[in-house]
């Protein structure tokens, strides 16, 4: 291992951490593992109980009980049949037996009878007695319906006066009979219906109360005295779950998760044969959705008398319990994106594919559009003049309500005329296919369960040509892919719907926690939402996004950079010489007031004296905590040398607490993300040692020629480095040469320059040379120098503000990673290339594979505009996309199809120019043809000189020898002398 130690980090005795005490995984100061914590005892207490009365813990299980013993409240993210109920009920046993009162609330009688049947048998399976609304070792009192007289007097008793360990009830209990609860404080409340909780905003009070929170004028007062765990909603969450975030630090997230494996088929018909085909082939287990309530009540009557099938409308619902308990084989309803079939069923075990009897749309009339849906529509149609027209007027439209109302009109006449691939305008509407209500329905035939995600099946039927293709077309932006129903082999297909569902033996390793360590809280953010609406923890100054995957249960958080840097006041500019070259780190501090970063030691910022500092210890400790609970650590920081080392400190960090690996991926979205997720490694040490020496030399040459400045100046404040010295050498040469200025003579007529011209007219002869036809190869794709030059050169931005707009671009999954030299494209580039180009497109990877590394280019076949659409429409979660972020973007895309697309052809003429006996050679591009150069001008087209003997004028200019460096070439001189 690498020498190395850092300052202060010891888990255990809170001093120097060593490489030796990283690679034993022990404290040599204590002799104690490096996982040692106070909770450790409690941890084994309660997973030996789990263990005792109902069988070795999942991974998943291990990390609520380390939750739970360290007094964290948190919904309980997890796929079906994972056991929360069983871990609810064992928890509320293990308080009991450290003498702490618990809670659970369950939404019917018969839940509230089981759990009392198997809290009785887990009591007696911990060597205890029960005693069931009355006293015993463990007393349980419970409350239902159902109960005789005699058992509710008891019930009541008990509850007055205080006597029990265990309280178990129904959430209508909590709601009517909460009187009888007032002023009683829980340790644990497990709520298994959080959807009967969030109803009202009065039942989260009460809960609250329960956890020992005061209500007053102002708000919630005190502190929690209790723990909450709650399973996710299923339902929409309202404002009012706010306040757990706000007094328990998390937020009841979502149980709708996007991660599916469906196999999607389109028909084009709407055939009630063609239907009955599909389920008598694919048999039970289907769940149908009409248009509207009077179409499936149509088609429930045509197909209730050869299938089972139920009705589930707003005014009957009964035949969904008859589907859950098997007494129906199908169930159909409307495909609405709130409503009870599209997102209200999690049975993977019933339900096994869903049938659509049409596209779900979204119906909008002209006089009834939203300025949001009038700029949606003008970038679909912004292909045509007039819309054209309107268009740099979409980021502030409702501003200007005259215009709105002008293209309102303009493209209702467009659209009469004109068609767009992805809606269809019909009879003064507007009908956009509604991909993200087919991709709920249809994903209620693929969960995550316990025995891993299950498969299932979609068949979409539309008699509609146009309307199925306008879907096809939008499907294509959520990366969703068709077959035709004459492609399934339904044999088969059924046979893999069954396997999925099958008990698996090898169930272990399936929904495993782990957390997932980004660099940015955008990017977190962003990939938590790729697999659906996550669960959110804050822990200290983190945010926690939890949400399942098909491998893991992620906690996906972000280190902010890096977390430790040299120190400056210990051994040789930190670094200890003696015998081995031994890296000294301390946390990072930087001071809020001015933003001056630094490793020492101090309570306020050496520069201004503010007491106001950010210290990465807190966040170390935060991830620490988070890897500990988890056991598992995943470091996804950036694909470079620096990404490495971010990632080799967080390793170490963690040693004795968590197993860790890296991920790595090039563009942020969901395909590449999932590809990096299978394929897991270590960390390259080769990386790591480059960039500990590249900071070492930063630290030995810039630090101790700073420091010779500051005593030259008697000013602190400037700097000398290791790039920053020879650069600014360079940049000091060229200003000598800019200061030599040389006098010269430029023919604007001809637009040529030349020397040894006094007068303001001289006499010219031009005579033609040459003529040709060239055919050109477009440029490569970006590498991080020649955007940064083009940004400077054609977009007028700086070096450090292109940097982080492409970071940003980056961070949202729009281009992929913008730091590389390379110029290789990967396969899916020319994929995107193929689809936007067409018969324009000719196959260039342009340079040899490096690893994983590509080039700077767009992650979807979308120009600047479609993109502004996408956002409008929210198909991308990307937040906070500015002007000049597409502008950039616009850039990166023109360049990268222009590289992708066939040769152009230039017409070049090369001319003799004749003056005062002398003569210069001038050749020029005058015309340029081809797809490749009007996506991205890369040469410069002049105007034919025209030829013969004339008398041109001439302005004299005093010129320098050489011109300053812009931010541009200096990047560029950077890269090609390898500095920096």
């Amino acid at each position: 291992m690498i020498p190395v130690i850092y300052e202060n980090l010891c888990t255990v005795c809170g001093k120097d951490l060593t490489h030796e005490e990283i690679e034993r995984k022990v404290c040599s100061t204590r002799n104690l593992h490096l996982s040692y914590s106070p909770y450790n005892v409690q941890d084994r207490e309660f997973e030996e109980l789990f263990r005792r009365v109902v069988g070795e813990p999942r991974d998943l299980q291990r990390f609520w009980m380390r939750r739970l013993v360290r007094q964290e409240s948190f919904a309980a993210v997890a796929p079906t049949g994972i056991g929360k109920t069983t871990f609810g009920i064992v928890s509320a046993l293990f308080f009991a037996l450290n003498g702490k009162k618990s809670y659970i609330l369950v939404p019917t009688t018969l839940l509230v009878q089981q759990c009392v049947e198997n809290l009785a048998g887990y009591v007696e399976k911990a060597g205890k007695t029960v005693g069931l609304n009355e006293e015993g070792e463990i007393t349980v009192c419970f409350y239902h319906s159902g109960m005789k007289k005699d058992d509710k007097e008891r019930f009541q008793e008990l509850l007055e006066r205080g006597r029990f360990d265990v309280l178990v009830t129904t959430t209508q209990f909590l709601s009517k009979r909460f009187n009888d609860l007032k002023g009683r404080v829980f340790h644990f409340v497990f709520v298994d219906d959080v959807d009967a909780i969030l109803k009202t905003s009065r039942n989260i009070d009460r809960v609250l109360s329960l956890l020992g929170f005061e209500k007053t004028r102002e708000g919630w007062s005190g502190d929690a005295k209790g723990i909450l765990m709650v399973s996710t909603a299923t339902a929409k969450r309202g404002r009012s779950t706010e306040v757990f975030r706000k007094l328990l630090n998390f937020d009841v997230g979502s149980s709708f998760f996007t991660i599916r494996n469906v196999v999607d088929v389109a028909v084009n018909t709407e055939s009630l044969d063609e239907i009955k085909n599909v389920l008598r082939r694919m048999g039970r287990g289907c769940v149908i959705y009409a248009r509207s309530v009077e179409e499936a009540e149509r088609y429930y009557e045509l197909l209730k008398e050869e299938f089972r099938i139920g009705l589930v409308v707003s005014r009957r619902k009964s035949d969904y319990e008859l589907f859950e308990r098997g007494e129906l084989d199908h169930l159909i309803g409307t495909a609405y994106f709130y409503g009870t079939l599209v997102r209200g069923l999690d049975l993977p075990e019933r339900i096994r594919y869903a049938v659509f009897i049409g596209v779900p749309l979204l119906r909008f009339r002209y006089e009834e559009l939203t300025p949001k849906t009038v700029k949606t529509l003008a970038l679909a149609f912004r292909r045509n003049e007039e819309v054209r027209k309107y268009l740099h007027l979409i980021p502030n439209l409702e501003r200007h309500p005259r215009e709105l109302e002008e293209l309102k009109k303009v493209l209702r006449r467009v659209s009469e005329t004109e068609k767009v691939e992805d809606l269809v305008v019909r009879k003064g509407e507007i009908l956009f296919p509604d991909v993200r209500t087919y991709i709920q329905g249809s994903g209620r035939t693929s969960r995550l369960t316990v025995n891993g995600l299950t498969k299932g099946a979609s068949f979409l039927f539309e008699a509609d040509e146009q309307i199925l293709k306008a879907f096809m077309k939008r499907a294509g932006y959520y990366d969703l892919s068709f077959k035709s129903i004459e492609e399934v082999d339904f044999q088969s297909l059924v046979r893999e719907l069954e396997e999925s569902r099958k008990a698996k033996a090898e169930v272990r390793d399936l929904a495993k926690p782990a957390l997932f360590i980004v660099e940015s809280p955008t990017k977190a953010r962003i990939i938590a939402r790729f697999f659906g609406r996550p669960s959110v923890k804050i822990l200290g100054n983190l945010v926690v996004y939890e949400i399942p995957t098909e491998k893991y249960i992620l906690l996906v958080t972000a280190c902010l950079g890096h977390i430790v840097d040299l120190v400056t006041d210990r051994a040789f500019y930190g670094v200890e010489t003696t015998g081995v070259f031994t890296p000294i780190y301390s946390t990072i501090k930087r001071c809020r007031s001015c933003n001056y970063q630094f490793t020492t030691e101090v309570d306020k910022c050496p520069r201004c004296g503010s007491s106001d500092v950010d210290d990465s210890k807190h966040r170390i400790e935060s991830l620490r905590r988070l890897a500990s609970e988890t056991g598992l650590a995943i470091i996804g920081t950036d694909p470079d040398a620096e990404g490495e080392k971010i990632a080799w400190d967080l390793a170490n960090l963690f040693s004795g607490l968590a197993e860790v690996k890296r991920i790595e991926f090039h563009e942020v979205t969901p395909k590449a993300i999932n590809r990096a997720f299978s394929e897991l490694r270590g960390i390259d040490m080769g990386l790591v040692e480059a960039q500990i020496v590249r900071r070492i030399e930063d630290r030995w040459i810039g630090f101790a020629l700073s420091q010779k400045l500051w005593k030259v100046f008697g000013n602190r404040n400037i700097s000398a480095g290791r790039v920053q010295s020879p650069v600014l050498g360079w940049i000091i040469e060229r200003d000598r040469k800019f200061r030599r200025k040389k006098k010269v003579a430029y023919i604007p007529d001809l637009g040529v320059t030349v020397e040894g011209v006094e007068g303001d007219e001289v006499e010219v002869e031009v005579e033609k040379m040459e003529e040709k036809l060239e055919t050109r190869t477009p440029l490569p794709p970006y590498t991080t120098d020649e955007l940064l030059r083009d940004a400077n050169n054609i977009l007028k931005i700086g070096s450090n503000i292109a940097m982080k707009l492409a970071q940003d671009l980056f961070e949202s999954g729009l281009i992929t990673y913008h730091r590389t030299d390379s110029t290789y494209v990967s396969k899916v580039g020319t994929s995107l290339a193929a689809e936007y180009l067409g018969e324009d497109f000719k196959e260039r990877s342009w340079a040899m594979e490096k690893g994983a590394h590509e080039c700077i280019r767009p992650t979807r076949p979308w120009d600047r505009e479609m993109l502004r659409r996408m956002l409008y429409e929210r198909v991308l979660p990307a937040e906070n996309i500015t002007s000049k972020h597409l502008a950039l973007y616009d850039l990166v895309f023109r360049r990268f199809m222009a590289s992708q697309c066939r040769e152009f052809e230039v017409e070049v003429k090369k001319y003799k120019i004749k003056y005062n006996g002398r003569s210069v050679i001038e050749e020029r591009v005058t015309a340029a043809r081809g797809r490749a150069v009007e996506l991205f001008r890369s040469v410069v087209v002049k105007d034919e000189i025209p030829e013969g003997r004339m008398l041109v004028k001439v302005k004299h200019l005093i010129v320098p020898e050489e011109y300053p460096y812009t931010q541009a070439d200096v990047v560029k001189l950077m890269r090609e002398r390898s500095i920096g």
